[in-house]
């Protein structure tokens, strides 16, 4: 739990982590308009992006929690931290199994809306 929760510092595995995640967050999204809607690759890069988001938001924002925080109050910030880590990835996983999912969803900005028709 002392790894996650000082993410930032726990050495060369979680840097590994990160760097993996900041790779993932500039490919995956690369390959969404080849991918067709629905299927098994579309749904797993869907749920990849759904891990991959909160995971190395949550290992950058713990370096800045190191390094502009003070020392008094960094365990706090940081359990507030992995509350708010876990609350995106359970939104963006109920996104995923319940919902239209992440690229849907972020396909949908650019979509023009029908216009209504009042009858």
């Amino acid at each position: 739990m002392n790894k996650i929760l000082n993410a930032d510092a726990a050495g060369p595995a979680m840097q590994r982590v990160y760097e993996n995640s900041h790779i993932a967050l500039a490919a995956l999204p690369l390959a969404a308009p080849f991918l067709k809607e629905g299927s098994a690759p579309y749904q797993g890069l869907d749920l990849a992006l759904g891990v991959a988001i909160p995971v190395h938001s949550h290992i950058a924002i713990n370096s800045v929690v190191s390094d502009y925080v003070p020392k008094g109050f960094k365990g706090t910030t940081r359990w507030v931290m992995l509350g708010t880590t876990g609350i995106a990835l359970a939104g963006l996983l109920k996104l995923n199994i319940q919902g239209p999912g992440i690229i849907a969803t972020v396909k949908q900005l650019w979509k023009k809306e029908q216009p209504k028709v009042i009858a």
